[in-house]
């Protein structure tokens, strides 16, 4: 995370992912989950795609295309948003088929300047069903390793770069 909030700081960027608070619950337990949804109406989350250059170090030592935050808290039943801002030339995905999820990211713009115009998608949906849900980026990405991506929707694959997890309480 540390490299997510450096990147974003150095883009003047805020990290502004709305999620409930923990009433006076011990955080993690199933009352303190339900705690922080009691009430909520509307979920909002902002998530960010970063490029190669901008994302987040491998294994392999090297920095690979990532999605973060990569795991979304949500409640059934309850609508969802989220705004993507895609740093990244290329277009991306959050697919979860177990969720009935597609969110198809728009690519950012190449400027004059050799810079790159971020794009922002917006997908709103209402979870209908609980449980563990992963997704993956199923546009290919990350070139040219293509590290990043997820062998499929049955294990974790890279999760933290184009993989993650919905868990729909």
């Amino acid at each position: 995370m540390k490299a997510l909030f450096t990147a974003c700081a150095m883009l003047g960027l805020g990290i502004a992912a709305a999620q409930p608070a923990f009433a006076d619950n011990t955080p993690g337990t199933a009352s303190a989950v339900q705690s922080a949804f009691a009430g909520v109406s509307q979920q909002h989350y902002t998530v960010y795609v970063l490029p190669g250059p901008m994302g987040f170090v491998g294994p392999d030592k090297q920095t690979h295309d990532s999605i973060a935050p990569s795991t979304f808290v949500l409640k059934v039943g309850t609508p969802v948003t989220f705004t993507v801002v895609n740093f990244d030339d290329g277009s991306h995905t959050i697919t979860a088929p177990g969720l009935g999820v597609n969110i198809v990211i728009k690519p950012g713009t190449d400027e004059a300047d050799g810079s790159i115009k971020p794009a922002v998608t917006t997908y709103t949906f209402t979870p209908t069903k609980k449980g563990l849900f992963h997704w993956n980026c199923m546009m290919t990405c990350d070139g040219p390793s293509h590290w990043a991506m997820s062998a499929g929707f049955d294990g974790p694959g890279r999760d933290g770069y184009m993989g993650g997890t919905f868990n729909v309480l």
